[in-house]
């Protein structure tokens, strides 16, 4: 088995058919047309099944060698054992990464713009708002839109990520004043780190996040998925839509769900 299905394992006593495992999905507040139940971490990789309360994980590759199943690369029909959702899934997941390494996409990151969703965990069914950033957008771009959207103000303590950091950054990204106040010297300016600076450090790229955290003694979160990659041409049309709900020089709020 490849190196992209090690994140995947089976999870037994999970139904009639036995389920795949995402150990890699948010532990956190979930964006996936997939239900996951009570259990153990990861994402079920289908919504025909439920959870086991106290399940044993196998590797996926165990399993299938286990069971003397021969689907190098996942392809083909499913296993009568595995759950067919959960196998169409699965593969579809794997089939984007390999994508992604065939399109050379490591030589685009830092040169092209994204649509980030932004979610506070615990509403994320219930409000969203999508924000288009340009390479030479500035983190504090960026905050003064999630400003925009949220009640924070410069009152509230907050700090950027990359995905489930929150508290632990290791971009460690302040608004000015904040850092300004902040004395330390080892967090960075919001103002002097661009989102190209934070792709081409993540490797950004469709359905990675980032994170945000504010208050920092009763911490809330925020956190955002990539939900679209704009090559040079259609970033400059997103961003000059008559349609956007609010903007800056490089960066707009383009759309929203609200309850």
């Amino acid at each position: 088995m490849s190196e992209q299905t090690d994140r995947f394992v089976i999870e037994i006593g999970s139904g009639t058919v036995v389920h795949i495992i995402d150990m890699d999905a948010d532990r956190g507040e979930r964006d996936s047309r997939f239900s996951f139940g009570i259990g153990g971490p990861g994402e079920m990789m289908c919504s025909h099944g439920n959870r086991h309360p106290r399940p044993q994980h196998v590797p996926l590759s165990e399993f299938l060698a286990d069971h003397d199943i021969d689907k190098d690369g996942l392809e083909g029909d499913a296993p009568e054992e595995i759950c067919s959702y959960c196998w169409s899934n699965t593969r579809e997941a794997v089939g984007k990464v390999q994508d992604r390494d065939d399109d050379d996409i490591a030589a685009k990151i830092g040169t092209v713009g994204y649509r980030l969703r932004w979610k506070q965990k615990g509403r994320a069914r219930d409000e969203w708002y999508d924000i288009v950033v340009s390479p030479e957008t500035t983190m504090a771009e960026l905050d003064r839109l999630v400003c925009r959207f949220t009640t924070l103000d410069d009152f509230h303590l907050r700090m950027y990520g990359l995905e489930d950091e929150y508290l632990d950054s290791s971009l460690n990204v302040l608004p000015d004043q904040q850092y300004e106040q902040a004395g330390d010297r080892s967090y960075t300016r919001a103002s002097e780190m661009t989102i190209a600076d934070v792709a081409e450090r993540a490797g950004l790229w469709e359905g990675d996040r980032l994170s945000l955290v504010y208050d920092f003694g009763t911490p809330s979160h925020y956190y955002c998925i990539v939900k679209e990659v704009y090559e040079p041409d259609e970033l400059d049309r997103v961003l000059h839509d008559n349609d956007v709900i609010t903007s800056t020089d490089t960066a707009a709020i383009v759309r929203e769900k609200r309850p």
